[in-house]
């Protein structure tokens, strides 16, 4: 079911991680990071959901824990557990 709306996506995806979806989760944290999908931009916030898709699994929220970690913004940057991420993401 195709949606164009900002608000319905977030609605589907809100659902989809209430139920653990680890790659709802992610796609969540990314919004997050990024401030898109109407969200706005919360750095903090999008670690949170990367950790919890990570613990559920998800190689991509490994890396973006790597990336944020990397880069700061928001929080303590931090280049060792920036490598860590990466490593467990390969």
């Amino acid at each position: 079911l195709p949606t164009n709306n900002d608000a319905d996506k977030l609605a589907m995806t809100r659902a989809r991680v209430e139920k653990k979806d680890p790659e709802a989760i992610f796609f969540l944290g990314q919004k997050y990071f990024f401030g898109s999908l109407g969200l706005q931009k919360d750095m903090r916030k999008a670690v949170e959901l990367y950790s919890e898709a990570a613990e559920l699994g998800s190689a991509k929220a490994l890396f973006s824990l790597g990336n944020a970690y990397e880069l700061g913004g928001g929080f303590q940057q931090d280049e060792a557990k920036a490598a860590e991420f990466y490593a467990k993401a390969a």
